[in-house]
């Protein structure tokens, strides 16, 4: 694989207002898939905010198996025509904004949507197979959009999602809540659905939200995506291992 230029995160922070994080895997766990991958693939990262996916992430970058955020050349994918991904997110962003009243919400979710798409042009114009780490990806936002509209689309949005590995993070709510709230008390930060809540709302609050997404995520297995559900309370060096043979397994 080529070097990989890191971009300036920041600066599309400042243009679109968005967090994303995406990483390239390198040597080390994961060199099987630089050296023998035969097709581009994404692995995505999901779970209920606060289950410990930045936890695991950081682990694998400081282990130097993950390298990277986002390539450089991803400004300019973003401009590239690429009719097969552009009908694909005009589908899912049409079965969200219309559920949104808010004009605020719907930009947000344009946003959203931004880094995604220029992410799937760039494999799929990219002619060498490219690995990709995600973290709050296309399934992240817009899983339910898929999901409830795959019939009608069942051709655009089974390409799309053919190149992903679901990894899907559980933990008690318990556990996820005591980290919600000891990492609040470390930085002060808290998403805004967490705020002014008791930890007893906070736990209730985890243990429906992960219910939800444990019942869209049976439909995409269903679906043939692949799904590796991971212990966030297991080690992350165990959890890295898991994601290994998995996408050796299922990802060639």
């Amino acid at each position: 694989m080529t070097q990989l230029v890191l971009t300036a995160k920041n600066l599309l922070d400042r243009f679109y207002g968005c967090e994303y994080r995406a990483h390239f895997l390198v040597k080390g766990v994961f060199d099987y898939q630089i050296d023998n991958a035969n097709k581009s693939l994404f692995i995505e990262i999901i779970g209920c905010p606060g289950v410990g996916k930045s936890t695991l992430i950081d682990y694998m970058e400081e282990k130097e198996l993950i390298k990277g955020l986002i390539c450089t050349k991803l400004w300019a994918t973003r401009l590239q025509r690429n009719n097969k991904i552009a009908s694909a997110y005009t589908s899912i962003l049409d079965y969200k904004i219309m559920s949104l009243e808010d004009e605020r919400v719907r930009s947000r979710y344009l946003r959203h949507a931004i880094i995604p798409r220029a992410m799937d042009k760039y494999i799929e114009n990219n002619k060498n197979p490219t690995v990709l780490l995600i973290d709050e990806g296309l399934f992240h936002h817009f899983k339910y959009e898929i999901s409830d509209n795959w019939e009608q689309n069942k051709f655009i949005f089974s390409k799309l999602m053919e190149k992903r590995i679901l990894v899907h993070m559980i933990a008690r709510p318990e556990i996820i809540a005591e980290r919600i709230l000891k990492r609040y008390r470390e930085t002060g930060n808290l998403l805004p659905y967490y705020k002014n809540k008791q930890e007893c709302e906070i736990i209730e609050y985890c243990r429906k939200a992960q219910e939800k997404r444990k019942k869209v995520i049976r439909k995409f297995k269903t679906r043939g995506v692949p799904v590796l559900t991971i212990n966030a309370e297991d080690s992350s060096q165990e959890n890295t291992k898991y994601i290994d043979d998995f996408v050796k397994k299922n990802g060639q």
